[in-house]
């Protein structure tokens, strides 16, 4: 009994707190939603095979440094060295994956970010268990929850923040219409995640003989989020822009009404129309005004990646599809 109640109580403490920072982040993607299939296949990426993967490649890479080096050494090199390349390579596949299948679900950064920061949750929340498990039976309830202010909460949402950058630089590969951004936005995303983790293993390690390599990971930690974050913010506000300008003709195509254009243009008008309607108990109405607005985001989206690579056929035909599917739901 008292295993049982030990094995939920690391479960909850490990899973929880990541699965309110997913929540909070898919919170942000206000206009565009990503599908909930891609988003729940991003977490568990993070949390089965990235997991998995990165824990045989890491115990096989152990091997001869263990043997070659002195055991402190070996820590500090798998930690600081192997770990980092190891689990934001394979991370990062998921982000691949992502963006040769499902490239047109990536109109900007955010979706970049998003997805990366799914995985690095999934992650994170398998991850805490192993540590969490490994601390209560060998500290008790006491250490337990130190360790939880650490990594869920002080550190928390460091996982996200590695794999967002590795996002975020795909994410620019394909958006941006730049040669030298898509050569080099990739591997400089996924270097920043590297990079970041390694500092932040390493300062850690350090940090349980001496206190300035804390200092060192707090600052990198929390400055590599607030940058992300800065970023979200910015290309919220640049969504709305390609909304206003790019559905403003579609007015007078007759696509769409005035009123619907001003609702469609802003998150606050669409969530008080969908909640009138789902108050009034409207279900089907508040469900079909989800899919409208949808729709025209994605029509506006797409224009907008039309005028920036106007040679992409299968994204014009997108667009007519979409202002079709529009006007049908209208109808």
């Amino acid at each position: 009994m008292l295993f049982l109640t030990g094995a939920v109580l690391v479960t909850v403490v490990g899973i929880v707190p990541m699965v309110v920072y997913a929540l909070i982040l898919w919170w942000f993607d206000r206009y565009e939603r990503e599908p909930l299939p891609l988003l729940t296949a991003a977490f568990l990426w993070g949390a089965l095979p990235s997991i998995i993967f990165s824990i045989l490649v890491e115990v096989v890479l152990d091997v001869p440094i263990s043997y070659f080096t002195q055991p402190a050494i070996a820590d500090l090199v798998g930690a600081a060295l192997i770990a980092p390349v190891v689990e934001e390579i394979i991370k990062a596949g998921a982000l691949l994956l992502l963006v040769l299948f499902f490239r047109h679900e990536i109109n900007s950064p955010l979706d970049g970010i998003i997805y990366g920061g799914l995985v690095g949750f999934g992650f994170a929340a398998v991850e805490n268990i192993f540590y969490f498990a490994d601390t209560l039976s060998s500290s008790g309830l006491g250490g337990l929850g130190r360790l939880v202010i650490l990594r869920a909460f002080v550190f928390g949402l460091n996982h996200a923040m590695f794999t967002g950058m590795t996002g975020l630089g795909l994410a620019l590969m394909h958006t941006s219409p730049h040669m030298i951004v898509k050569a080099l936005a990739p591997a400089a995303g996924l270097i920043s995640g590297i990079t970041a983790h390694a500092i932040h293993n390493s300062s850690v390690m350090l940090g349980a003989e001496l206190c300035w390599p804390c200092v060192v990971a707090l600052i990198t930690d929390w400055g590599g989020v607030s940058v992300l974050f800065a970023i979200i913010i910015f290309t919220t506000f640049q969504e709305h822009s390609w909304l206003v300008t790019c559905l403003a003709d579609e007015v007078e195509l007759g696509t769409l009404s005035q009123a619907d254009y001003r609702t469609v243009c802003s998150y606050i008008a669409r969530v008080a129309t969908r909640m009138k309607a789902l108050l009034s108990g409207d279900v089907a109405r508040w469900w079909k005004l989800g899919r409208y607005y949808h729709l025209l985001t994605e029509l506006a989206f797409n224009k907008y990646r039309l005028s920036r690579f106007p040679g992409e056929a299968h994204t014009r035909a997108r667009v007519t599809r979409l202002r079709q599917q529009v006007n049908q739901m209208r109808q």
